[in-house]
Order: structure tokens, then sequence, then C-alpha cells
């Protein structure tokens, strides 16, 4: 699912996402679009 989804699920800003990103809490996958894209388990994590 892409950022926004994320977002939308969790009730956590995409900003936040990102830094959690950066710290290595969540992980996700480039598309060759460049897009983020974060595997359903990260809705848990967050």
């Amino acid at each position: 699912m892409r950022i926004g989804e994320l977002s939308e699920r969790t009730g956590v800003s995409r900003r936040m996402l990102r830094y959690y990103e950066e710290q290595e809490l969540i992980a996700s996958r480039r598309c060759a679009n460049g897009y983020r894209d974060y595997p359903e388990p990260c809705v848990d994590r967050v």
C-alpha cells in the first residue's frame, strides 16, 4: 500500500511515517515509479 493509505489506516501523518522509515522502525519497497510500497504488517507495527 502507498504511504497515503497507510496514513489513513493508522491515523499517523505521512511525515511521521517517513520519519519512522528513516529511523528504520518500518520498511518499504520502492516501486519502479519511485513510490513507497508498504507491506500489510506495517499497519500493525505503526
